[in-house]
């Protein structure tokens, strides 16, 4: 993996302990099996030899190794859609200072959020692999003013740097919100079946409302073909997304108990 896609790859644990302190555990829909939160309990508790640690753990564990189904809004709640990539394809120079293929991951993503448009129009803030797909033909009833296209961008030294999850979150709300989330409405998010969850989480650390839109099917096959090993195969990224959540709880804990460091 190249330097620049593994900046990316760790980026999806890295999260401002200032945006964090909101906290993010309660992004997703609760699992409602009692039994097996106080079975999983009772295990971190004997393992620890700890239970007032294990009281204050394990719902952030059992949130995000077990709690995988995202919040879900009525599109017409919605005042914009904020849609991010999943995967890509190489470049055929396979020069990661070039910009990757958006891939047919993308492709679908794009489709998921014109089907949200078709439905209210609104402005679509798409990362840059989804935006590129809106210029083709399926998509020529979408006016283009209302895509705009988050881009990548490339350093001093000419290393051409990816956003993370959060990093979108954040250029949207910097270079079109004028840094303020609150003028900004509630978010239709469109992203991967396996991501938008975190998707949705680092909207709320940012003080975004953010849901996934009611009645749209998201993609949940994975591209065996992407430039981004972790998105090739379920069991690779899930894993890795979860590492992900309990990253971001973890900042946001420690931001909670030391505000000023």
């Amino acid at each position: 993996m190249d330097i620049n896609r593994r900046k990316l790859a760790m980026g999806l644990l890295t999260l401002p302990a200032v945006a964090a302190v909101g906290g993010c555990v309660s992004a997703a829909k609760p699992h409602k099996d009692k039994t097996f939160d106080r079975m999983a309990l009772n295990q971190l508790s004997d393992q620890l030899e700890d239970r007032h640690t294990a009281d204050i753990l394990a719902p952030f564990i059992l949130d995000a190794a077990f709690n995988m189904t995202p919040p879900t809004g009525r599109i017409q709640e919605a005042s914009m859609v904020m849609a991010f990539a999943f995967g890509n394809r190489p470049n055929p120079e396979h020069d990661p200072n070039k910009l990757a293929l958006p891939g047919p991951m993308n492709r679908a993503l794009a489709q998921c959020c014109a089907a949200v448009w078709r439905k209210k129009r609104m402005p679509l803030y798409l990362q840059w692999e989804i935006a590129r797909w809106m210029d083709s033909s399926e998509f020529s009833d979408i006016p283009r003013s209302d895509i705009i296209s988050i881009e990548p961008y490339w350093d001093e030294s000419g290393k051409l740097i990816y956003l993370s999850t959060d990093g979108v979150v954040q250029e949207i709300i910097n270079k079109y919100f004028s840094g303020d989330p609150a003028i900004m409405g509630k978010a239709a998010i469109v992203g991967h079946r396996d991501h938008v969850k975190r998707c949705i989480m680092s909207c709320a650390a940012r003080k975004v409302h953010g849901f996934a839109p009611r009645g749209i099917s998201l993609p949940r096959w994975y591209d065996p073909q992407s430039d981004q090993p972790w998105t090739r195969r379920r069991d690779l990224y899930v894993l890795q997304d979860i590492t992900a959540q309990l990253s971001m709880s973890a900042q946001a804990n420690i931001a909670k108990a030391y505000p000023q460091g």
